[in-house]
C-alpha cells in the first residue's frame, strides 16, 4: 500500500511540475507574411522552431501568426517595437536602412546559397556587427538567397539593348539603379503582389530566383527566362528576435538556442534555397527548351558594368560606418572561394 501511495504522490507531483512548466512556458509570435507552404517556411523555419522547443525542453515556443502582425517592408521594425518576437525577411525591402547589407546584392557571386550563406554570416560578425548594425534587435540567422535570373513574359533579355523601356519589376533599390541605366524602368515591388503585376501585364518581367517563380505560382506567366551564373543579384535576409524576449529567456535556454542558430541556421536557409532552385531550373529549362538561355559574355559585361556605380557607393557607405570595405568584400568572396572547395 505504501508503495502504491508513494508512486501516486510521485505521478500528482511530476504532472504539476509538468503543468507548472506548460504554464510558463514562453510563446514567441512569428510574423507569419510568407506563405506558410512555402518550403522555406515549414521544411526551414517551423523546423527550426521546432528545434528550439525541443533544446530548451518546451520553456520556449514559437508560434507563427495566422494572419501577418506587420508587412514585410515593416518587418524588421515589428521586432524592435514587440508588435512582432521574431520575424524573417529581406533586408532590401527597406532600402537604405542597411547599406552594408548591400554587398551581398552584387551580380555574379551566388552560385551556392548555403556556401554563400555560411560566408556571409562569418562576414557579418566579423565586420558588420562590430557597427552596431542590427543593435536593437538579437540576430539569430543571416543568409543569402539563390542568384536571381531575368524572367520575362514575352520579349527575352539576349543583348543589353534589349533592357531598354522593359518595366521589370525589382526587389532591391540596388539592382533597380543598376538596370536603369541600361535603360530600363524598375518597378518596386514585394513578391506578394507579383501575381497581380504578371498577370495584368504591369510589368514585362522580373528578377528572382527560379524557385520563387513557382514558389508564388507565376511561372506559368513566364516565357523567357534569362540564366545569369552567379546571379544578377542576390538578397539579403535576416533572422531576428525581440531584444527583451530574448533577454526573458534563461542564459542557458539562450546558450541552448544560438548553438542551433547562427551559422548553423543561415547554412540552413542558404541550403534550402540551393536545392529548390537547382529543382526550379531543372523544371524551367525542361518546360522553355531554347527559351530558357545562360547569359551572354556580352550580356554580363554590361550588367558588371551597369553595377559599377553601386559598388562605389556599397565603399562609400562602407567608410562611412567604419570598416574597410575591400577587406570585407574580399573576406566574403575568399570564403565562398575556399567554401567552395576552389
Amino acid at each position: 500500500m505504501k508503495t502504491i501511495q508513494k508512486l501516486l504522490v510521485g505521478g500528482v507531483m511530476a504532472s504539476a511540475l509538468f503543468c507548472h512548466s506548460a504554464a510558463n512556458a514562453l510563446t514567441l509570435r512569428y510574423n507569419q507574411w510568407f506563405p506558410s507552404q512555402h518550403w522555406s517556411q515549414k521544411d526551414g523555419l517551423y523546423d527550426f522552431f521546432k528545434e528550439i522547443e525541443k533544446v530548451t525542453d518546451g520553456r520556449v515556443k514559437v508560434r507563427p501568426s495566422a494572419k501577418p502582425l506587420a508587412p514585410p517592408t515593416k518587418n524588421y521594425q515589428a521586432v524592435v517595437s514587440g508588435i512582432a518576437d521574431i520575424a524573417w525577411g529581406p533586408h532590401g525591402y527597406t532600402p537604405g536602412a542597411f547599406p552594408l547589407t548591400e554587398m551581398v546584392e552584387f551580380p555574379f557571386v551566388t552560385k551556392d546559397a548555403g556556401i554563400s550563406s555560411k560566408a556571409y554570416w562569418r562576414t557579418y560578425k566579423k565586420f558588420f556587427e562590430p557597427t552596431g548594425m542590427q543593435e536593437n534587435v538579437v540576430t539569430l540567422g543571416m543568409h543569402v538567397t539563390s542568384g536571381g535570373n531575368i524572367h520575362m513574359r514575352e520579349d527575352a533579355i539576349v543583348s543589353p539593348g534589349d533592357f531598354s523601356g522593359k518595366k521589370l519589376r525589382v526587389p532591391t533599390s540596388v539592382l533597380g539603379e543598376a538596370i536603369k541605366t541600361m535603360g530600363a524602368v524598375p518597378i518596386s515591388g514585394s513578391l506578394n503582389e507579383l501575381r497581380e503585376f504578371l498577370s495584368r501585364g504591369i510589368i514585362d518581367g522580373t528578377m528572382l530566383s527560379d524557385e520563387l517563380l513557382f514558389g508564388f505560382k507565376v511561372d506559368k506567366y513566364v516565357k523567357q527566362v534569362t540564366q545569369v551564373p552567379g546571379g544578377i543579384f542576390a538578397n539579403s535576409a535576416f533572422i531576428i528576435i525581440n531584444k527583451d524576449k530574448w533577454e526573458s529567456i534563461s542564459e542557458a535556454d539562450r546558450k541552448a538556442i544560438m548553438e542551433i542558430a547562427g551559422e548553423n541556421l543561415s547554412v540552413k536557409m542558404g541550403s534550402l534555397w540551393h536545392k529548390n532552385d537547382l529543382e526550379a531550373q531543372e523544371m524551367l529549362s525542361k518546360r522553355l527548351g531554347d527559351d530558357y538561355r545562360v547569359a551572354s559574355p556580352e550580356l554580363t559585361e554590361a550588367i558588371d558594368k551597369a553595377f559599377e556605380p553601386g559598388r562605389k557607393a556599397w565603399f562609400e557607405a562602407a567608410a562611412e560606418a567604419g570598416i574597410d570595405g575591400e577587406a570585407a568584400w574580399n573576406y566574403y568572396k575568399a570564403q565562398v572561394k575556399e567554401l567552395s572547395g576552389q
